[in-house]
């Protein structure tokens, strides 16, 4: 039998010398060498396969769970499937239903229940969760199996994650293990990329954490399957002809250096605006800014500019905590003594940070004592206001915007938390001339900060550039009081 989606005719008992020992109840379905053969020896306790369309990936996610059926495990041995919604669910239940019946004679499929049963007690349910909450549909199972399948199909990973807590087991010698597939593209693209680390961690190199099981992923490609090359000639020209850059991208090269729906969207590059660190000349114009945060990740930049007018974002500090999109409940102090480090060795370098620019919020008491402004200038770093008066918002986009496509705005790989976030940033459903605030726009609002040292006062028609320190008195409050040389009306 061979459907021509993957696969030969032998399903051989992978794994130790005793598992291959063991007869299996019949000869129908192999993997093909490489990728299906990489997942299915995998001997990590989280593996993702990912990929372009066509290589084999929901067939290999099955299999994993069926080649432990048969060897003593019996009712021990339970699995569940995991799509974002249940209507998802029937693609990967039919291809169960094409292999599992010829392979497993005596195996069971319960349409009510969507589970599979073997003869020898063996369970796969088909399950279904978007939300983090959902996980409570599943608190206290037992699942030494958990599969996942199309991953970026869920916006973020919180279900995912919080499933973890089931595959467990208290049979003896039972394997535990996640498996999950998908392709790129999809709304939970940025969200699978930055945890396996893709475009930073080669393909089969595991990743190691403290506090968390070691996890890898394992790159599939259509040409890998020679099968469903030769038995449908039309799918790979079909992929061929997609004229959507981004889609043929994602499906034909399995590129993840993609960002399709994102405000950015066109005008991002990697190619063209990501660069490797170089020493920045301390003859150039260097500066930073600040979105601060503490349950809300802060996001620090450091900004130059060379003598052609090209901004260079070429350094981060990022408060980042264990989730997406919570801050790392830093202090202020705790961060200024942070900045304070970092720059260090600066002024011995020629550098000089003549512009440092904040959310103005942070001037604010709000029945504090000091604040955060005040708290920072107190612990040796200074900010001014950055401008966040009505209509900031959208020119601060329009000028990063304006900046990319004149490719006067590069940023060094090292800022790993820009790289994550930015390029990403939906629009605003509302508003689709801005980002979207809901998202993790800390990196955005700072660097949108950043490039709008000059703008034009409202009805002046001048173009303004922010205060120097030389031009700011810090008032007792922390708020900044100006003193104007020149023309005051130049001034907002």
């Amino acid at each position: 039998m061979n459907d021509g989606l993957s696969g030969n005719r032998a399903f051989p008992a992978l794994g130790t010398e005793e598992e291959k020992k063991t007869p299996v109840p019949r000869v129908i379905w192999q993997p093909l060498p490489g990728s299906q053969t990489a997942f299915l020896t995998c001997p990590v306790f989280e593996a993702l396969l990912e990929g372009t369309r066509g290589g084999g990936k929901t067939d290999a996610l099955l299999m994993s769970f069926a080649r432990h059926c048969g060897r003593g495990f019996g009712e021990h041995w339970r699995g569940a499937l995991f799509r974002l919604t249940y209507p998802q669910l029937a693609d990967v239940v039919a291809k169960s239903k094409r292999w599992f019946y010829a392979i497993f004679p005596g195996a069971k499929f319960n349409e009510s229940e969507y589970r599979w049963t073997w003869p020898t007690g063996e369970i796969l349910y088909f399950r279904y969760g978007a939300t983090e909450d959902d996980y409570w549909n599943y608190h206290g199972h037992e699942y030494p199996w958990l599969g996942f399948e199309e991953l970026t199909n869920w916006r973020d990973l919180s279900f995912f994650e919080a499933m973890f807590s089931t595959c467990r087991s208290s049979f003896p010698g039972m394997p535990r293990m996640v498996r999950a597939t998908c392709n790129p593209f999809g709304v939970g693209h940025s969200a699978v990329k930055a945890r396996y680390r893709i475009g930073e961690v080669d393909p089969g190199i595991v990743i190691h954490e403290p506090g968390q099981q070691p996890r890898v992923r394992i790159h599939s490609s259509i040409y890998e399957n020679t099968h469903l090359l030769k038995n449908d000639p039309n799918y790979l020209p079909t992929l061929e002809a997609i004229t959507d850059p981004n889609r043929k991208k994602a499906w034909l090269a399995g590129d993840w250096d993609i960002h399709v729906g994102s405000f950015l969207e066109g005008v991002w590059d990697a190619a063209r605006h990501v660069v490797e660190p170089f020493v920045i000349p301390s003859s150039w114009t260097v500066w930073k800014a600040m979105d601060w945060g503490y349950a809300a990740p802060y996001a620090v930049y450091w900004f130059a500019m060379d003598p052609d007018g090209c901004i260079y974002l070429w350094r981060e500090l990022y408060g980042a905590g264990e989730k997406a999109g919570q801050g790392s409940r830093e202090t202020a102090a705790e961060v200024a003594e942070k900045i304070r480090k970092i720059e260090e060795r600066d002024e011995r370098l020629g550098y000089t940070y003549r512009i440092n620019l904040a959310d103005p919020s942070i001037f604010s008491k709000n029945g504090a004592d000091r604040s955060i402004g005040q708290i920072f200038r107190d612990n040796g770093v200074r900010w001014a206001e950055a401008w966040n008066a009505k209509g900031s918002r959208i020119n601060g986009a329009q000028e990063i915007i304006r900046l990319l496509a004149e490719d006067k705005l590069k940023i060094f790989a090292t800022c790993k938390h820009w790289l994550r976030t930015v390029p990403a940033l939906p629009p605003d459903e509302l508003n689709p001339e801005d980002v979207d605030t809901t998202a993790e726009d800390h990196a955005w609002d700072a660097t949108r900060y950043g490039v709008m040292r000059r703008r034009r006062s409202p009805g002046s028609g001048q173009e303004t550039v922010s205060r120097t320190e030389d031009e700011i008195d810090i008032r007792e409050d922390g708020r900044h009081a100006m003193s104007f040389s020149g023309n005051p009306k130049a001034w907002r």
